[in-house]
């Protein structure tokens, strides 16, 4: 049974900090059905990071904070959540997967440590000892890791294999939601294929919910059922898969990280570069936020923020489809 599983609505993050404020995350309005797979896409700095640690409210005390929005799970504000309520969702409703399973690892402890650390916190009211470590076992064996390895260090794993302990420790208490920070970043293509392939034999055997962060087109492609492409802190295009991929309409800067894709099956002798850089997060934004990189940009794109056009469930925010009305512009 699918339903509306989290819901975000006009969500502003700002880090602060004594020299001046960034403006991270500006009026994002996102929502997950139960058993979907949303792939969040975009460069470096965008906010897609950032709004994940929002959804777990996990955001550094002393200087992220966020300033306006709602983000419903199962019908829940988390934002309204007192820390203790919330520290219950983490792990066993929501789970996350870092960017870097280097740093996620606690080298001092061994990863069956860290499994059975999540499983107590979350089951040690329910379960014996003994029925800990054997769902620590099966967590293990669950993401290709033989059980008797549960007594090794982070440091006598390879790269990938780390990544699988990451992702065990994420889903020991089967979660509803995973949001997964690029997983497969650090991984060499053969190792990324297999732990693509695992998440989502597991997603389907477990139904969980997940939002996939990444910069690869090629991995969305593989796992996802709908993506928001995201830049300078705004979501400027939303669709399905079908919609983002093979629609003729697309914001530009869509197309411009479709453009930097290599085709096989093309001859070109250089991939095509979104020139310039993103405008800088210190600064609030005053038009579309792509108008500086923009080959279509007007006076106008500077001026105003554009309208939302709609077609199905596909949306992007550009003047190039949308008037005053929001409805399509004829070219």
């Amino acid at each position: 049974m699918s339903g509306k599983l989290l819901e975000i609505k006009d969500l502003h993050v700002m880090y602060h900090t004594d020299l001046e404020d960034v403006y991270a995350v500006n009026g994002v309005d996102l929502e997950l059905t139960t058993g979907e797979t949303l792939g969040l896409v975009g460069e470096t700095g965008a906010g897609k990071t950032t709004l994940a640690l929002s959804i777990l409210r996990l955001l550094p005390d002393r200087t992220g904070r966020i300033t306006q929005g709602e983000i419903s799970y199962n019908g829940r504000n988390l934002l309204e959540l007192d820390k203790h309520t919330m520290a219950g969702i983490r792990g066993e409703e929501i789970s996350m997967i870092f960017q870097d399973p280097m740093t996620a690892l606690n080298p001092t402890q061994t990863v069956g440590q860290q499994i059975y650390e999540a499983l107590m916190l979350h089951n040690g009211q329910h379960l014996s000892k003994k029925e800990l470590w054997a769902r620590v076992d099966s967590c293990l064996e669950m993401v290709g890791i033989p059980a008797a390895r549960r007594k090794e260090y982070p440091h006598q794993f390879s790269g990938g294999m780390k990544q699988r302990v990451v992702i065990a420790i994420a889903l020991c208490c089967e979660p509803s939601l995973l949001l997964a920070d690029e997983p497969t970043t650090a991984l060499d293509v053969t190792i990324q294929a297999q732990v693509l392939m695992m998440m989502k034999e597991l997603r389907e055997r477990l139904g969980t919910s997940m939002i996939l962060i990444t910069h690869d087109l090629g991995v969305v492609a593989q796992v996802c059922d709908h993506v928001g492409v995201m830049y300078a802190g705004e979501i400027i295009e939303y669709g399905s898969l079908e919609d983002v991929f093979e629609n003729e309409k697309h914001h530009p800067y869509t197309t411009g990280l479709f453009g930097s894709i290599p085709k096989l099956d093309v001859e070109t002798k250089r991939l095509s570069p979104i020139d310039g850089l993103m405008p800088d997060p210190t600064q609030k934004i005053t038009g579309c936020s792509f108008a500086s990189r923009c080959p279509h940009a007007s006076d106008r794109c500077r001026r105003e923020k554009p309208g939302l056009y709609r077609e199905g469930n596909h949306q992007i925010k550009c003047f190039l489809y949308t008037g005053e009305s929001g409805q399509e512009v004829s070219e």
